[in-house]
């Protein structure tokens, strides 16, 4: 494996590690935060913290780690993560924390242990009792309960449907798909064939941007990971993946020369985001290994690792998108993240030989 690649994975493996021994952090900058996020009801417990849809990215990563080189430390802090939610009591709180599902479902598939079975099932129970929209969508968060955002799509059809084939579970495949249906129906700009960044279940009002780069990556990861555990021959199959390839045909076009998508990928004069660009790279490759695209594609993520590659300083993964705030709050910092090293670490990982 690359160099480079091989530093990205080690600093991944840090960062999980770093989740896994965090503590409290009192400083007045991060009680201020907190205040903040409270205001705006957002997360800000620790244990949320560390066991999130951002460290979820990284434990991403370290799987495709161990898969491609048969890394014991990605496997061993890959179990020590999960360990510890277990060890804490399996609490899930919010809608995002379970993106974290899907690789313990290959911690599952590789030791077979039957506590790492009952876990999952506490996520899989928590969306079979989570609220629907009126479109029979998952709302982002309980309190407004017909906000639907694309971000959760990426979040939990990958687990829904890795779930549905490893256990057998027709209706878990069945919801990921209804789920990703229901975003085309009502979250789509019909000119551009993009995403908004939400839609109103009760009134079919679309929010935010149009073309959101992580929002299309989302999208994209939920569609690549429900078509990759679907029957090729299901009726389900056929519709999701004409889906698909009708959002890749209409984001790819925008790929500037250097490989890189724009946190809005249409707009064109705006700022790179490693981040989206790694995401929708992973869907592209994951799509072809896969057998689901054909080779015309593999030019768009051999440009998106070169972007990939541009970015990337000792392993560490910048120009990456501030964490977005809210349907219209998008800080405009480009930076170092979570996210950006999980979903690159994970991206460059499966591009590897």
């Amino acid at each position: 494996m690359d160099t480079e690649i091989n530093k990205m994975l080690c600093q991944t493996n840090k960062l999980l590690k770093l989740s896994i021994n965090s503590t409290y952090d009192f400083s007045p900058k991060t009680i201020a935060k907190a205040v903040f996020s409270r205001m705006l009801n957002r997360p800000v417990n620790q244990k949320y913290r560390s066991f999130f849809w951002p460290t979820a990215t990284l434990a991403l990563a370290l799987e495709w780690g161990y898969t491609k080189t048969q890394n014991s430390e990605c496997s061993d802090t890959l179990d020590q993560y999960y360990r510890q939610w277990m060890k804490k009591g399996c609490n899930i709180d919010y809608l995002d924390q379970i993106m974290n599902g899907y690789s313990l479902i290959f911690l599952y598939n590789k030791t077979g242990d039957i506590r790492i079975k009952n876990s999952i099932n506490t996520l899989y129970d928590f969306i079979n009792s989570y609220p629907r929209t009126r479109t029979g969508s998952l709302p982002y968060r309980k309190n407004f309960p017909e906000l639907v955002l694309v971000d959760y799509l990426g979040m939990v059809c990958p687990f829904l449907s890795r779930y549905g084939k490893t256990f057998n579970c027709e209706e878990s495949l069945n919801l990921s798909v209804a789920l990703l249906h229901d975003y085309v129906l009502n979250g789509m700009d019909r000119e551009t064939g993009l995403p908004y960044h939400g839609f109103q279940g009760d009134t079919h009002e679309k929010m935010g941007i149009i073309g959101w780069g992580r929002g299309v990556g989302w999208l994209l990861i939920g569609m690549t990971e429900t078509l990759a555990f679907l029957d090729k021959s299901s009726d389900g199959f056929d519709s999701l993946y004409h889906e698909y390839l009708s959002l890749l045909e209409s984001t790819i076009k925008f790929q500037d020369d250097e490989g890189y998508f724009r946190w809005i990928v249409n707009a064109k004069e705006g700022h790179v985001d490693i981040s989206a660009t790694a995401m929708i790279g992973y869907s592209i490759k994951r799509a072809g290994d896969l057998d689901i695209l054909d080779h015309r594609y593999t030019p768009v993520a051999e440009k998106a690792l070169h972007a990939l590659l541009k970015s990337t300083k000792d392993g560490l993964i910048s120009d990456s998108s501030a964490e977005c705030q809210g349907i219209g709050l998008y800080p405009q910092r480009f930076e170092w993240n979570q996210w950006g090293q999980g979903f690159g670490t994970a991206f460059a990982v499966v591009m590897s030989q």
